[in-house]
């Protein structure tokens, strides 16, 4: 009989940890997807401008591509109300 309370105890705090603060401190998944969109986006920009500041140095400039629109299209990403979204 005790194990069956001790059961239904671990059970019951198990279901409402779940339910309550294990979801409550969780982003949702569209806010992490936007995230990572952000942070993706954040990292391509960052290396296409090392790279193009390379090319100057290195006298090979004239290639005037926009690095946003060049990582958006690799990510398959547009910009909407400033956030970085997924086409799919």
């Amino acid at each position: 009989m005790v194990k069956w309370i001790v059961l239904a105890v671990v059970v019951g705090a198990g279901y409402w940890y779940w339910t309550g603060p294990y979801h409550a401190g969780r982003p949702d998944s569209d806010e992490m997807r936007l995230r990572e969109n952000a942070e993706k986006m954040r990292k391509c920009m960052r290396r296409e401008a090392s790279m193009a500041g390379a090319a100057g140095i290195a006298g090979v400039g004239g290639i005037a591509d926009d690095g946003e629109q060049l990582c958006a299209d690799k990510y398959n990403l547009y910009k909407h109300e400033g956030q970085w979204h997924n086409y799919e």
